[in-house]
């Protein structure tokens, strides 16, 4: 498995909020990313037709140390 990081907005981009960057495993980048908005979706209770990934901020790898915004680790949610 390889470290990925997707960047969801959801409709909170609408009040000016910052998106929710997710640090996941998965084989490949289909994958993280249908992780991270499956798992955005059902934990900020939005719709899938609501949401829209950062192409700038989604990448393979963790964030860099010094990335200036926060992420949420979910590499141990997975099996």
């Amino acid at each position: 498995m390889k470290t990925f990081t997707v960047t969801v907005a959801g409709t909170e981009r609408f009040d000016g909020e910052a998106p929710y960057t997710w640090v996941v495993q998965a084989p490949d980048m289909a994958t993280a990313i249908n992780e991270a908005v499956a798992y955005h979706a059902l934990t900020q209770d939005q719709h899938l037709a609501d949401l829209q990934i950062d192409p700038l901020r989604t990448f393979e790898g963790p964030p860099p140390p010094s990335c200036g915004y926060y992420w949420n680790d979910l590499r141990a949610q997975r099996p």
